[in-house]
């Protein structure tokens, strides 16, 4: 979404917000709580996708269980702080970031708020000591996330991935979510029976989720620095042409959302990609470069190397077939082959065509040459209409 088109729709909704206020005026409180989602935004709560999520859904969720279903609250609320909780984003966390949770996360906890503050009315002399009340929070709670997630996929999120990834990624961050709104629910139980001590209560479950989250987001973010500083060892070596291990992790992860596979089928496809180049290094051996190896024989080294590490076995498999045919003379295609042994052959093939000096509609003929037995005709598709969407090539 551009930016003037967002910061439009943000003017629009606060209006909104405000003229809800207005019609419906709740008291001082209303600006109490638009001022809270402000503020909210100061501290984001760390995710795997490393957005990031800020504590406006702990503050929604607290103020829809105090405020017994009041949409008005949260909704109208969360609309008039929307311009101010956009520039405190931009200021704190720099644009990149405000462009990627706007307008995501105020939709999520619109979505919320208006569920709760349906369900709620409609199901009040059912509440058994709370019971139903705690039920319709967490199914609205479920629906503002995934709404939530939907629009980071679909509006808020941009680069060459696609959609469905994008959707795959905005749901791994569920654990914060569910902390957050968990929170809320905590503080609003505990209220009547403890004040204002409810406060640091609620705080824990949030402080011990953020450092956890915290941790596995360094976490990762190191692991995915080791196995990409590995993967360019070979290119430092002069071995493979610059970029190509990038490029080809790229192309992979794209083809194989296309071909269907799921979020650590992507993340193995990635890594494999990174590193299935990494065999190469033997070749610094002078007996070993003079044997004039296969590139099966590259991929059979590579695969051992990075066996050796137990967590990445399942990456050494992937890099061990890829480069094994997809079908043999006179057998039909091989079941057994992963549909992402052939993305990351085909991905990592079609590379070295355009770095060769092929044009891409060229480089995507060279592996039609193939299609009979090395390249699946099949991905070979995939691959073409992931070009033509980046406007790579012609429809």
């Amino acid at each position: 979404m551009p930016d003037r088109t967002r910061l439009l729709v943000a003017a629009v909704t606060c209006a909104a917000g405000v003229a809800t206020g207005a019609v419906w005026w709740p008291g001082p409180v209303f600006v109490l709580i638009a001022i809270g989602f402000v503020l909210a935004q100061v501290i984001p709560m760390p995710t795997p996708s490393r957005l990031g999520v800020s504590m406006v859904p702990a503050l929604a969720g607290a103020t829809a269980l105090v405020s017994h279903g009041s949409a008005v609250l949260v909704v109208g609320a969360g609309a008039a702080s929307l311009p101010l909780s956009l520039l405190v984003v931009h200021i704190l966390h720099g644009r990149g970031v405000g462009n990627e949770r706007f307008p995501s996360e105020p939709v999520g906890v619109a979505v919320f708020g208006a569920t709760f503050g349906l369900v709620v009315p409609a199901f009040a002399e059912y509440d058994l000591a709370g019971g139903v009340t705690l039920l319709a929070y967490a199914a609205a709670a479920c629906c503002g996330f995934v709404a939530s997630s939907l629009v980071r996929a679909t509006i808020a999120a941009r680069g060459p991935l696609p959609r469905r990834l994008r959707l795959i990624r905005a749901l791994e961050d569920w654990p914060a979510h569910a902390v957050l709104y968990a929170a809320a629910a905590l503080y609003a139980i505990t209220l009547p029976s403890m004040g204002w001590w409810s406060v640091p209560l609620a705080g824990l479950p949030y402080g011990f989720g953020y450092l956890s989250l915290h941790r596995l987001q360094v976490t990762r973010r190191t692991y995915d620095q080791t196995i990409r500083a590995l993967g360019r060892i070979p290119e430092a070596g002069g071995m493979v042409v610059a970029g190509h291990m990038e490029r080809t992790a790229e192309l992979a992860v794209a083809i194989g959302s296309e071909l269907g596979l799921g979020g650590q089928a992507l993340d193995r496809l990635e890594h494999a990609a990174l590193l299935h180049d990494v065999g190469r290094l033997v070749l610094a051996n002078p007996a070993v470069a003079a044997t004039a190896p296969s590139a099966a024989d590259v991929a059979a080294w590579s695969s051992a190397i990075i066996g050796e590490a137990a967590h990445l076995a399942p990456v050494a498999d992937l890099v061990a077939v890829m480069r094994d045919p997809y079908r043999r003379p006179g057998e039909p295609r091989d079941p057994g082959l992963a549909p992402a042994a052939q993305a990351l052959r085909i991905a990592s093939a079609y590379d070295h065509a355009v770095s060769t000096g092929k044009s891409p509609i060229e480089a995507i003929e060279s592996l039609h040459v193939r299609s009979a037995y090395d390249y699946d005709p099949d991905v070979i598709a995939v691959l073409r209409g992931v070009l033509v969407r980046r406007g790579v090539v012609a429809a």
